[in-house]
């Protein structure tokens, strides 16, 4: 089964969730799914991913609370994969929990008006932590009582407040969404990235943001043909033979 379908057209790929007998909850497999996806994304020629769903009536219900994910932070554009091009999620139906923090961390959001955004987290008794950096993204007591009353939030509220870029008429958020990253991706890719980059180090970030960033430090490593190489140098006595891979 394929649980993320990855399409592109004139520079703008279209990456969509694909485990709808699940209402795309987020698990392990489903993580490691957007992650080769942002991989694949990073190293394409396209200049812009839509971040969008196979349902209409679900975005995703966030963590899979049957087979929680130890990697959800994989998942999340910039995060799991550092990019410097932007990504446009495109949202209708519910986005929960975790779902709400791949919103939270792509460039733009196209909301269909059937969207709800909530974050149940207080109610259910975990957290993952990677919402805190919705406090950059959103004014500070709507992220506050958005956090811990737990209460949703409906795409026009959320237009309100500066979070969803554009509300799209039922079914339309995800063609909305892509003439958005045609304009985007017709301008100077140089340009786009360089802007890009620039908002997001002048960006505050949240604790999961600067963890992120050492986790893939150090799992490139951990992942190298060098650690191999040294262990097994170690192992056999002789002198490794490094090739910063």
């Amino acid at each position: 089964m394929t649980l993320v379908r990855y399409d592109s057209a004139d520079h703008v790929a279209t990456i969509t969730m694909a485990r709808s007998e699940k209402h795309n909850a987020l698990n392990n497999a489903l993580c490691t799914a957007l992650r080769d996806a942002w991989l694949r994304f990073r190293d394409s020629d396209d200049r812009v991913a839509v971040l969008a769903s196979s349902e209409d009536k679900y975005f995703s219900v966030g963590a899979d609370v049957g087979d929680l994910p130890v990697n959800m932070w994989h998942a999340v554009p910039g995060l799991g994969v550092e990019l410097d091009k932007p990504v446009i999620a495109a949202t209708s139906g519910w986005v929960v929990g975790g779902a709400f923090v791949l919103v939270q961390m792509a460039d733009l959001c196209v909301a269909s008006e059937t969207t709800r955004f909530i974050y149940p987290e207080g109610k259910i008794g975990t957290t993952a932590g990677g919402v805190s950096s919705v406090m950059a993204r959103m004014p500070h007591k709507i992220a506050m009582e958005f956090l811990l009353v737990g209460e949703e939030m409906s795409a026009e509220r959320a237009y309100q407040i500066g979070f969803v870029n554009k509300v799209a008429p039922k079914g339309q958020h995800v063609a909305m969404a892509q003439e958005m990253a045609a304009k985007i991706a017709g301008n100077a890719p140089l340009v786009v990235r360089a802007l890009k980059r620039l908002a997001r180090e002048a960006m505050p970030k949240g604790p999961l943001e600067t963890v992120a960033d050492v986790r893939r430090l150090l799992d490139e490593v951990r992942d190298s043909d060098d650690l191999k190489e040294g262990v097994k140098a170690f192992a056999e006595k002789r002198k490794p033979r490094f090739t910063g891979k």
